[in-house]
């Protein structure tokens, strides 16, 4: 027995058929990014670059990438100092994570940090913009929390797109 030409199982002698023709596509199922960080200044670097390659397939605009990687920037620092003022941490804990789901209408970001309590924005901070420039770019941002720690999100239009209310609701559900 030779195999000179492949051949469905359900071909007849003349006909060809693709099981897989009849089948309609189903959208693909989509799963943000994570990275564990540490409490350290060198976690936002790294947070930076991991930002950029997660995006790098749906944000082709050199500007709007920096704009997200910039408010990623912001959400880590925040987080590290929240961590910090929980409780002193060893280089190897890893209390912080940062999710990223992209998508060619928006890029949502996540930032977990160990600090349960409720968020107090710091209207006139001493660094920086402080979270005006999460708000600058973001459509939405929005906290939860848990008995463990606080998550903050941020919801990112791509350029032109403005988020649909389904849209926020399905982020905020993530």
């Amino acid at each position: 027995m030779t195999f000179d030409a492949f051949q469905f199982a359900t071909d007849l002698p003349g006909v060809r058929t693709d099981p897989l023709a009849s089948m309609t596509p189903t959208p693909a199922v989509l799963r943000p990014s994570w990275i564990a960080l540490n409490v350290s200044r060198a976690s936002v670097a790294k947070a930076r670059r991991f930002a950029a390659d997660v995006i790098a397939d749906h944000v082709t605009d050199p500007g709007h990438a920096d704009d997200i990687v910039l408010v990623v920037s912001e959400l880590v620092t925040n987080a590290r100092r929240a961590a910090a003022e929980v409780r002193r941490w060893e280089p190897h804990d890893l209390p912080l994570r940062l999710g990223i789901l992209a998508t060619d209408r928006h890029v949502h970001l996540y930032v977990t940090d160990p600090d349960p309590r409720p968020f107090s924005a710091n209207p006139a901070p001493a660094n920086g913009w402080g979270l005006g420039i999460v708000d600058t770019y973001a459509a939405a941002r929005w906290i939860t929390y848990t008995q463990i720690d606080k998550t903050v999100h941020a919801l990112i239009p791509a350029p032109g797109v403005t988020v649909t209310t389904a849209e926020l609701e399905s982020a905020r559900r993530e």
